[in-house]
């Protein structure tokens, strides 16, 4: 459930963190689950599905599991997918994703990803001007605005559940 003490606390998954063996597809949901628990507005909240995995792989968002198993590299980009498709459409994301891979290994994409995003949760969340380098590149740019987004949608959620009881009729 959102709760602004989790998400000011939440730090997204790095590269590193990924499991770095191949995973079948209930493991990559609960791996996932774990990574994505401060988006869900309730408990019975699916962020992810199997059928929205597999229909990620038939757009073509993610390449297919090899053997049926997963790699870090999937659940790099599922993480991403998933953190962004309230905010923006798949083809934005996809296109976004492709802007931030041009030059770079995925794990240093899927990293600037993950530190943008806890930058923008930190400077909503604690009051803590993150020290983000002045956005140069479009992926800089692009980065910094939709996690800055991410990160505003998530406290007018906190606000809102916060201050749902606080009404008089």
């Amino acid at each position: 459930m959102l709760n602004y003490k989790d998400i000011s606390e939440y730090r997204a998954p790095r590269w590193e963190l990924l499991p770095d063996i191949d995973l079948y597809m209930d493991q990559v949901l609960v791996v996932l689950d774990k990574y994505l628990s401060i988006f869900k507005e309730s408990e019975e909240d699916k962020i992810l599905t199997s059928a929205m995995i597999n229909n990620y792989v038939k757009q073509k968002i993610t390449p297919a599991p090899v053997n049926k198993k997963y790699t870090r590299y999937h659940i790099a980009f599922i993480y991403i997918v998933c953190v962004l498709k309230n905010y923006i459409s798949l083809s934005e994301i996809c296109a976004g994703i492709s802007v931030l891979l041009e030059g770079r290994h995925t794990a240093e994409a899927f990293d600037m990803f993950c530190s943008s995003l806890d930058g923008a949760i930190d400077e909503i969340f604690r009051g803590k001007k993150a020290e983000r380098a002045e956005a140069s590149t479009a992926a800089d740019k692009i980065l910094k605005a939709v996690t800055t987004a991410v990160a505003d949608m998530l406290y007018v959620k906190c606000l809102v559940a916060e201050n749902s009881g606080d009404r008089t009729e």
